[in-house]
């Protein structure tokens, strides 16, 4: 009996002891000019660069709301909208009157070739008004 517990341990500490490692993301970084932004629902941004082959530049960023219109700040439902069927879903909180202007994107689902697309990015502006995205992403069923 006692064997049988000595051994039942040891299976579960072998159990426990077993990680479990997340995919490691790999390097995003987009840039887009937001010059057709009228902060109107849906509103969006055109990517002009993108290290991404599946997000080309032309590719449009939509954003649906709650908060568009504000001075102050931004909070976002964001579409990436490359066509065809390629899309991804996220969420976008930008701080616009800060000096300079930032924000986070974090993406959750896709569509098409951005099927199991996630990124979590970091959110900046040049002084020539052109944002910058600049994180993670993983591609595919990873989850």
């Amino acid at each position: 009996m006692s064997r049988l517990l000595i051994m039942s341990a040891g299976a579960i500490l072998a159990l426990t002891s077993v990680t479990f490692a997340a995919p490691e993301m790999q390097p995003l970084k987009i840039s887009k000019e937001c010059s057709q932004y009228t902060g109107e629902t849906p509103s969006f941004c055109t990517i002009t660069e993108s290290s991404l082959a599946a997000i080309p530049a032309g590719t449009k960023i939509l954003y649906y709301g709650p908060v568009t219109g504000s001075p102050y700040f931004g909070s976002s439902s964001a579409i990436i909208a490359v066509g065809n069927g390629d899309s991804a879903v996220g969420y976008c909180v930008t701080y616009d009157t800060a000096s300079p202007p930032f924000g986070t994107c974090a993406f959750h689902a896709g569509s098409g070739k951005l099927a199991g697309f996630q990124a979590i990015v970091k959110v900046t502006v040049d002084d020539k008004q052109i944002w910058h995205w600049d994180g993670g992403y993983l591609l595919g069923s990873a989850k």
